[in-house]
């Protein structure tokens, strides 16, 4: 392998949440260690869920930057690349000028891991890596993977490029063939992304989105059964599957937005 193209987004808050850990307080003064458990304690007690506070407390920055560098040595190790890539996005985002039924990210509201700054500027100033504006770090991924490259990510968005991938998370290698890749993106046109705030197609979900696609093998077939389902949601469906399409593509060269075929 020449080059492992890694996601630095994906870096900075997996290695910056794991060097803190987090309690949530309840206003009779127990501590949980989920929100989701302090939750179900205000319901048990009746209290208010609103007065939930949190309670942060970092590791060193020392501690962060080792994690980064253990995820970094352990794609260098487990890829045998000879060149490390490595992207984070910066500012502007052409998607956000797409969006149009809802913001772009506008579901977002998730606090930054305290060692966030710290670890991205590590990444640039010690590993070269190399900030993407007006578009993201998964973009600038999906145009420099080519047949001698690997992915680098824990983000299943990314399995819409066509080549080989390697999650450092789950320490596991695979490789996606082009058929894989057409049919993972009408999967994500059907059942939108709710991490980024994209509808898709109202009601339909991963398991509805597999039984319409799975008899095909064919694109075009599968963009004329996509296409199907937004008519029936949508007044205008083309516009609508036209934006989410370009919300979703992950580009394989600058300003190549999606743009359907048939």
């Amino acid at each position: 392998m020449q080059t492992a193209l890694i996601d630095g987004d994906v870096v900075v808050y997996v290695a910056g949440f794991a060097a803190e850990e987090c309690w949530y307080e309840t206003e009779d003064g127990e501590i949980h260690g989920t929100m989701t458990q302090a939750k179900l304690h205000c319901d048990r007690i009746g209290a208010d869920p609103t007065k939930i506070s949190m309670r942060v407390e970092a590791e060193p920055k020392s501690h962060a930057l080792r994690l980064v560098k253990n995820i970094l040595l352990r794609v260098s190790d487990r890829t045998r690349a000879k060149e490390l890539k490595v992207f984070l996005s910066g500012s502007n985002n052409f998607r956000e000028g797409v969006a149009v039924t809802r913001p772009y990210k506008g579901n977002r509201s998730g606090r930054k891991p305290h060692h966030y700054q710290n670890i991205r500027d590590y990444l640039v100033d010690i590993c070269g890596a190399e900030i993407i504006n007006d578009m993201e770090a998964d973009d600038a991924l999906g145009i420099n993977q080519t047949s001698d490259t690997c992915i680098c990510t824990i983000d299943k968005d990314l399995d819409m490029v066509e080549g080989y991938h390697y999650n450092f998370r789950t320490d596991s290698f695979y490789n996606i063939t082009e058929g894989l890749a057409v049919r993972h993106f009408y999967k994500q046109l059907l059942t939108g992304d709710t991490v980024d705030n994209i509808q898709g197609v109202k009601g339909v979900g991963i398991k509805t989105a597999e039984k319409i696609l799975n008899p095909l093998t064919d694109e075009e077939d599968m963009f004329w059964a996509v296409h199907d389902e937004y008519v029936k949601k949508y007044d205008r469906p083309m516009e609508v599957m036209l934006e989410m399409g370009r919300l979703l593509w992950i580009l394989r060269e600058e300003g190549g937005m999606w743009e359907p075929k048939y």
